[in-house]
């Protein structure tokens, strides 16, 4: 019993600090998306600890440590409880939104075609964010070319496929390969109540074994966009969203809000774990991250549809000009 609990505390410690390191090896920067799950088991292994009979030396220096790791993992999911203040205020009771979004990875191998179409005019979203789109997606998606009038796409079979569907007309549009030729982005400009508004869709470059051995081109596209966002001037409102493959208190994320100055409204709600759906140990990697100005009415976790990805809904409300 003591040798299992010494070991379970070796991989435990290893595996909360090695994130902290500046490696961008994929099993190294993914140890940071269990960050949730290191909490509960460094409090579990904490209490049995202090439980062990006898108490020594090393249950006492293993408990400080324990205690230290568990601070480590608490300070960076802490933000994203209801205790945190919100970085993106709620709209004021009774108001309507401007603007209502979707977000959804469809799993490119999944044929569930009709349960997205019966969910998208369910929720009927002004903006629609779908990845993973090839040509049986694109060609199963036709029913919803009516109800969206425009229409930004990028169909690939390389599972980087993208399509973003609106109900507000384009002032600028473009499909970008900021840092990879087969990963695509997504670059609108619009208007929503008088205000300029640009949407960008990302679907970096998955860091696991058989897409990228390292972090790098995920952190590359990151840093691009959020330089190209602080370049942006200060009164077109921005919103950021897609499945990111990062979760949201990592490196990469907390450079991305830096440098771009976008916030996140999880932050204060909760972490709207996304990925994957067959799984109860969940992470957040779909994000929308936008102008701190923006107020947000909804933020739902949609019921799964056949993805491994949920999907996700936001609604918000523009500023007035003068703001």
């Amino acid at each position: 019993m003591i040798l299992v609990i010494f070991t379970f505390s070796f991989f435990l410690i290893i595996g909360t600090l090695l994130p902290l390191s500046d490696s961008k090896k994929w099993y190294i920067r993914g140890q940071s998306n269990f960050r949730q799950s290191y909490f509960i088991f460094h409090l579990i292994l904490i209490s049995v600890l202090l439980i062990s009979n006898p108490l020594s030396i090393l249950h006492i220096i293993l408990v400080f440590i324990h205690s230290l790791l568990a601070y480590f993992c608490f300070k960076d999911i802490f933000p994203f409880t209801p205790f945190h203040p919100k970085e993106i205020q709620s709209i004021k009771e009774g108001d309507i939104p401007d603007l209502s979004i979707m977000v959804f990875n469809v799993y490119q191998k999944n044929d569930q075609y009709q349960k997205l179409i019966n969910k998208v005019l369910e929720e009927n979203p002004d903006l629609l964010l779908l990845l993973e789109i090839d040509k049986k997606w694109n060609d199963a998606l036709r029913p919803l070319h009516q109800k969206y009038p425009y229409k930004v796409e990028e169909v690939k079979s390389n599972t980087y496929g993208m399509m973003l569907f609106s109900k507000l007309a384009p002032i600028e549009k473009k499909v970008e390969y900021r840092t990879d030729d087969k990963v695509p982005s997504i670059n609108l400009l619009t208007e929503c109540e008088h205000r300029s508004l640009r949407i960008l869709g990302l679907h970096p470059l998955a860091p696991i074994p058989g897409e990228a051995d390292t972090t790098q081109q995920k952190d590359a596209e990151f840093h691009s966009v959020a330089k190209y966002i602080s370049g942006l001037p200060d009164d077109q409102l921005v919103i950021v969203m897609g499945d990111l493959n990062d979760v949201v208190w990592s490196k990469a994320s907390k450079s991305f809000k830096k440098i771009s100055g976008l916030k996140d409204p999880r932050v204060g709600r909760g972490t709207f774990s996304t990925f994957p759906t067959y799984f109860p140990v969940r992470f957040p990697l779909d994000h929308i991250f936008c102008s701190h100005s923006l107020k947000l009415g909804e933020l739902r976790r949609l019921p799964d549809i056949g993805s491994d990805h949920y999907p996700m809904y936001f609604t918000f409300s523009m500023p007035s000009v003068e703001q």
